[in-house]
């Protein structure tokens, strides 16, 4: 009963607060909304929100609730809150045909809440979950690859990849000879520093997955703790479960993942509830979503070790290093060349020396870095013609090695004992 509670005291407060008399299925939808999310509705909280104003304001009335808002509210704690989330939208935004010469209007809010009344809860279990249509065509398999490989660096993870949608490959070939496919999961760890490319390595494997034939979307729904952890019993496995159903036939990518087990075991800890939600999701579904994780390496060990099931479905690991000088600087003449930003060669090796003298490692041997350096030398550039007081082309569209910043080794910190945070 402790979710259902939940939801009528966010109605009440949404019903008092555009100060209306009943609480109706329109006030239950909101408040759904704001604890589960509209993910995967057909309208928007705003939609709904819109609905709201439409309904006349009554000052200082005592609040009563519709029928038609209990039975919902009775259903909580039995079904899918997503299922009683969509069976209330389409009862509302997508009525059925008003009978010939009814002259009341089908979208009318009140008549359309009244209606509610009438509604049974067997058309909530009966309600077939709507499937988003496949649009597009499918890439092949070499395309997807050949952007993976055109990618600065990640030497090593590009080999992992390769040969693991090499074996997913494989499997495919086998069931159409009528062999039995190799057992090898669509779930991955990456592990690696900040900014090595993990984000975008992950939308390429939807792709991937997509392209062999073994996911129908391929998209990438990013989240990361807040996405899924809320703080109240009960919730954590609602959001959890919404963002998986988001994710349904593409891949669910679980940004700084370690932070689940973080307060695993605590007494005001959700991330157990998260991660026996996942895990249960990622076998129930094994075959509709892949999951990705991604963290440190030190920290993604604790954090598959912080559930028996989590080691036993991610069994690829796939390692980001950090990036080199040399694609450093190739990510640095990335970045300029596409914001139309000359980059001759003696400013590339004054770069260069200033990345050797650097040593960018962790939280900084990553694009992130790269784009930072970037940013910092148009500053200077920026500033050095402002202060010329005589400003050319050549002064907002090519570097100097002057814009190149000098380092300060005095002010350089141990990189060994800098805790890293964060990444892409």
């Amino acid at each position: 009963m402790k979710i259902r509670k939940s939801i009528e005291e966010t109605a009440i407060e949404v019903c008092k607060r555009h100060s209306h008399a009943q609480i109706t299925e329109l006030h239950i939808l909101r408040a759904l909304h704001s604890k589960i999310g509209s993910q995967g509705s057909e309208v928007t909280t705003k939609e709904v929100d819109k609905e709201l104003d439409k309904i006349p304001v009554t000052r200082n009335a005592t609040l009563s609730i519709s029928p038609g808002a209990e039975k919902f509210l009775d259903l909580i704690d039995v079904q899918d809150p997503i299922e009683i989330r969509d069976a209330i939208t389409d009862s509302y935004f997508n009525p059925p045909t008003p009978i010939e010469n009814d002259n009341e209007s089908p979208n009318n809010p009140i008549n359309n809440l009244e209606d509610f009344d009438n509604f049974e809860p067997n058309e909530v279990k009966q309600k077939p979950k709507p499937k988003s249509p496949n649009k597009g065509k499918t890439e092949s398999l070499e395309t997807v690859l050949a952007e993976l490989n055109s990618l600065i660096g990640l030497g090593k993870a590009k080999k992992q990849v390769d040969a693991f949608i090499a074996v997913h490959a494989m499997n495919v070939m086998r069931k159409k000879q009528n062999l039995p496919p190799v057992n090898v999961g669509l779930h991955l760890v990456f592990t690696g520093s900040p900014g090595t490319g993990k984000t975008t390595v992950a939308r390429l494997i939807g792709r991937l997955y997509k392209a062999i034939g073994l996911l129908e979307k391929g998209e990438l729904v990013e989240v990361d703790r807040s996405d899924l952890i809320s703080g109240y019993v009960g919730q954590t496995a609602l959001k959890t479960q919404a963002k998986i159903v988001e994710a349904e036939g593409g891949v669910l990518f679980i940004d700084e993942a370690y932070s689940l087990a973080a307060d695993s075991g605590s007494e005001h800890g959700f991330g157990d509830e998260a991660i026996s939600t996942l895990v249960k999701s990622m076998e129930d579904k094994r075959d509709k979503f892949a999951v990705i994780v991604a963290g440190y390496s030190e920290d993604m060990d604790t954090f598959i070790k912080s559930n028996k099931g989590l080691k036993s479905r991610f069994q690829t690991f796939i390692e980001f290093e950090d990036y080199s000088v040399d694609e450093l600087v190739q990510i640095f003449r990335l970045i300029s060349s596409q914001s139309q930003v000359d980059c001759p060669d003696e400013v590339q090796d004054a770069i260069r020396q200033y990345l050797e003298l650097r040593k960018p490692v962790g939280e900084d041997g990553n694009g992130r870095f790269a784009r930072n350096l970037f940013e910092k030398m148009f500053q200077n550039m920026t500033t050095r013609a402002m202060t010329s007081g005589s400003i050319s082309s050549a002064d907002f569209n090519k570097f100097s090695v002057a814009d190149v910043p000098v380092f300060d080794s005095s002010n350089s910190e141990n990189k060994a004992n800098k805790r890293p945070f964060g990444f892409i």
